[in-house]
């Protein structure tokens, strides 16, 4: 009875803060289940685990801008310095101009949907956490499922603390602000926990979850979207990065990049028929992703809302009008012997062979990083990246160099740069300058990934500066999306930013470290029914 009395009670407050049936947090890939069912054993009950699963990319919102944390990583990738907003389609220029994650009026509401999201897995965790103990069932399923949601919820806290709150300080106690901890569905208002108190929370469930993960190392696994113990591994070392634990990260990582059976793939920048890249979760150095159903989505009246549809040769709008361009100045920095580097194209009017749509637009420096070989055919999904091994070799990498073992960071520095780039030569440098030669592996192997960049820009308390305008005597842009060739006298050190005719202007050329808007505001919607919780400063 008193199980079902908390479920009750949080159904009223779900009820109180929804605007309708279909936010409801689910626990099950249908949410015609009934919770009795999904909890009546240990078997019946891995499908609430799938259900989180789902949300994470759920594509069912009535705006393209919201397809779960695909496009929340969209919106932060947006957000950086490396990725390059073009010509006149305005989805993605609202981020650029770091406006979006600010504006509490916005008709379609994109801080109020994401910061839902990640309080529905972590409510959809914390049901699986109240039950799973006390269900028949295979012990082994058990802590599978158990040590998964224990993950989840450490991952949601994450990526909430991570945008809505002031960056962890390492050198600093972290009474700042951060995010309300929820760890049951009692549904009561809750004031916001303290930076410190939710890293603590967070490293507590995420070691909960590698024990319970690791005790169910025999369970066979559906799939990459599912979290094994060397995912969970993975958002620990995530976490001890952001919080300057820079020895314990490395060990982490190292233990992800040493046993997790992971490798890297040479068909990762390679694959012949450059079809599909960065599409197939089958990829070996893929440690978590989500896994797409194929789904045409054109035959329910359309769906732009999954990340292809966004950032690929998708023939959708977003993708036909504005090619996503990495910045150029981090692009002329790349060797002509870095395979990675033919994941941009410089002059996409003279190439080859550019991938695109038939109607598809051109733009200087625009991506060919993710690819799918059925471009006719709108609103195809394919799988997305979470995690990969190179990252876990960086994380490595840099908490080696940051606790003074060098040869280490070196080491794996090489071992990944070389593979991408047989020209590439063993580091000899220390310090700041090996972390340097980390960091611009992490731009280039990364690039728009799980909004990677603009979260390192925050934790390592940077600048997002997206680089300086042409010089006079220089061509100063607009680059049109009807030119046939390239644009002409273009200044060699400026960077391509505000050069496509999107009128992005300076507000956002350079968003100084501290700065306000490096979090994102608290949804009108939490405040109006937590009145415990404070808002962020307008």
């Amino acid at each position: 009875m008193k199980k079902i009395h908390i479920i009750a009670l949080f159904l009223a407050f779900a009820g109180m803060t929804a605007a309708c049936s279909s936010d409801f947090l689910e626990t099950a890939p249908t949410s015609d289940v009934a919770e009795s069912s999904i909890f009546s054993n240990t078997e019946t009950a891995l499908m609430a685990i799938d259900g989180i699963a789902r949300i994470m990319h759920d594509c069912s919102s009535s705006w393209v801008s919201q397809g779960s944390y695909p496009t929340f990583c969209l919106h932060l990738a947006m957000m950086s310095d490396d990725v390059i907003y073009t010509y006149t389609h305005t989805q993605w220029k609202d981020s650029q101009n770091w406006v979006r994650h600010r504006d509490l009026t916005h008709k379609y509401f994109d801080i109020n949907y994401y910061w839902k999201v990640f309080y529905r897995v972590i409510s959809n965790a914390n049901k699986i956490l109240y039950y799973i103990d006390d269900i028949p069932g295979d012990e082994t399923t058990r802590q599978w499922i158990k040590g998964q949601a224990y993950a989840y919820r450490a991952f949601c806290h994450l990526q909430l603390v991570q945008a809505w709150a002031q960056r962890y300080d390492a050198a600093g106690n972290n009474t700042q602000l951060g995010v309300i901890i929820r760890t049951d569905n009692d549904g009561s208002p809750k004031a916001r926990s303290t930076v410190e108190e939710v890293y603590t929370q967070i490293l507590s469930d995420i070691n909960a979850g590698i024990t319970c993960l690791e005790s169910a190392a025999a369970f066979k696994k559906h799939d990459k979207s599912n979290i094994d113990q060397w995912v969970a591994k993975g958002i620990k070392a995530r976490v001890l990065l952001n919080m300057g634990k820079w020895a314990e990260a490395a060990s982490v990582a190292q233990d992800v990049v040493d046993h997790s059976g992971a490798a890297l793939a040479v068909s990762t920048y390679t694959d012949t028929d450059q079809e599909n890249r960065f599409g197939e979760a089958s990829n070996s150095e893929w440690l978590w992703a989500c896994i797409s159903s194929r789904t045409d989505y054109s035959q329910f009246g359309g769906n732009r809302r999954c990340w292809h549809d966004h950032i690929s040769n998708n023939p959708t709008t977003d993708n036909n009008t504005t090619p996503k361009t990495i910045n150029a100045l981090l692009y002329r920095t790349i060797p002509d012997t870095d395979v990675r580097k033919a994941m941009w194209l410089e002059d996409p009017y003279s190439a080859p062979k550019v991938y695109i749509a038939a109607a598809g637009k051109k733009a200087m420096f625009m991506s060919q990083k993710w690819l799918v070989d059925d471009i006719v055919t709108k609103y195809a999904e394919r799988d997305v990246p979470y995690m990969r091994l190179p990252e876990m070799m960086l994380i490595a990498a840099e908490g080696y160099a940051k606790s003074n073992n060098p040869e280490k960071a070196r080491q794996l520095l090489y071992d990944l740069g070389h593979f991408r780039d047989p020209a590439y030569a063993m580091p000899t440098e220390s310090g700041d300058a090996l972390c340097e030669k980390i960091m611009w592996q992490r731009r280039v192997e990364l690039w728009a990934e799980a909004g990677l960049r603009w979260l390192d820009l925050k934790r390592l308390n940077l600048p997002c500066d997206r680089g300086p305008k042409p010089r006079a005597g220089y061509n100063q842009g607009p680059w049109k999306n009807s030119d046939k060739v390239a644009p002409a006298n273009i200044d060699p050190e400026a960077s391509n930013y505000d050069m496509y005719g999107s009128a992005l202007g300076d507000n956002a050329r350079v968003i100084p470290a501290g700065d306000k808007r490096w979090q994102w505001l608290i949804p009108t919607q939490e405040i109006s029914a937590n009145p415990l919780c404070e808002p962020n400063e307008l």
